[in-house]
C-alpha cells in the first residue's frame, strides 16, 4: 500500500512537473500591418495594434522599440495572462517626410516562438512645400568669390501659405525671397548669394523660412560648399 501511495505521489509531481516545464506564452497580433493611405505632409497618423496571449504562461513584453524617433509606440501592459489582450499605440510624424515611408515597431517578448514582433505602418507622405533642390552646395569657391543660385519653392497643397523672414545661420550667405506668399499649385524663387570671407575649410549652414501652415512651421533647407585657398 505504501509503494501504490508513494508511486501515485510521483506520478501526479512527474505530471504537474511536465505540465510547469511545457507552459508557454503565445502571441497573436489581430493585424501586423497598418496602411494610413495618402497624407499630406506634417499630418500625425495614430494606430492601435492589437495582440492577445493565446499560450498558457505569461507573456512578457520585454522592450519596445521602433525604427526612427518620428513614431513613438506606447505600451498598454507589459504582462499578459493567458487569455488576455494587450494593445500597442504607434503615433507617427510625418513632419519633413516625402513619397512613399515604411515605419516599423519591433515588440520583444518571451514567446520562443516569436522573440520579436514586427508591425508596420505604411502609407504615402505627400510634401506641401516642395524645395528644388532640396539642398544647396555651392561647390568649390575662392574666398571672396561671389556665387549665386536659386531654389524653387513649390506649393502643392490647397491652400496659399505664407512666408515669413528669411534667416541663414551662415553670415557669408544672403537669402531673397520673389515673394511672401505661394499660392496654390505655384511656386516662388529664393535666390541665394554666397561670399565667402574664410580663408579655406568646408561652408556650411540652414536657410530656415517659417511658414503659416498648421503642421509645417518652417521650411529649413541645407546649404554646403569648400572654400579653396
Amino acid at each position: 500500500m505504501l509503494q501504490r501511495s508513494l508511486l501515485l505521489t510521483f506520478l501526479l509531481f512527474f505530471i504537474a512537473a511536465s505540465t510547469a516545464f511545457t507552459a508557454q506564452p503565445r502571441i497573436e497580433v489581430d493585424s501586423s500591418e497598418y496602411n494610413f493611405g495618402s497624407i499630406e505632409e506634417g499630418e500625425k497618423v495614430t494606430h492601435v495594434f492589437r495582440f492577445s496571449n493565446t499560450g498558457d504562461a505569461p507573456l512578457n513584453i520585454e522592450r519596445v522599440r521602433s525604427s526612427c524617433g518620428c513614431t513613438v509606440p506606447r505600451l498598454s501592459a507589459e504582462v499578459l495572462a493567458p487569455g488576455d489582450v494587450g494593445e500597442v499605440e504607434a503615433v507617427f510624424d510625418s513632419r519633413r517626410f516625402n513619397g512613399q515611408v515604411v515605419k516599423t515597431i519591433y515588440l520583444y517578448t518571451n514567446d520562443p516562438l516569436h522573440d520579436v514582433v514586427q508591425l508596420s505602418l505604411r502609407g504615402k507622405v505627400n510634401r506641401v512645400i516642395a524645395a528644388e533642390p532640396p539642398r544647396v552646395d555651392f561647390g568649390v569657391l575662392k574666398s571672396g568669390e561671389q556665387r549665386q543660385t536659386q531654389v524653387r519653392l513649390a506649393n502643392n497643397g490647397s491652400e496659399a501659405i505664407e512666408l515669413g523672414d528669411v534667416t541663414v545661420s551662415n553670415p557669408a550667405v544672403e537669402a531673397e525671397l520673389q515673394s511672401d506668399v505661394v499660392e496654390p499649385e505655384t511656386s516662388v524663387i529664393l535666390t541665394l548669394t554666397v561670399i565667402p570671407e574664410q580663408e579655406q575649410g568646408r561652408l556650411s549652414g540652414y536657410v530656415i523660412i517659417p511658414t503659416n501652415h498648421p503642421s509645417i512651421t518652417e521650411i529649413r533647407l541645407p546649404i554646403f560648399g569648400t572654400v579653396s585657398p
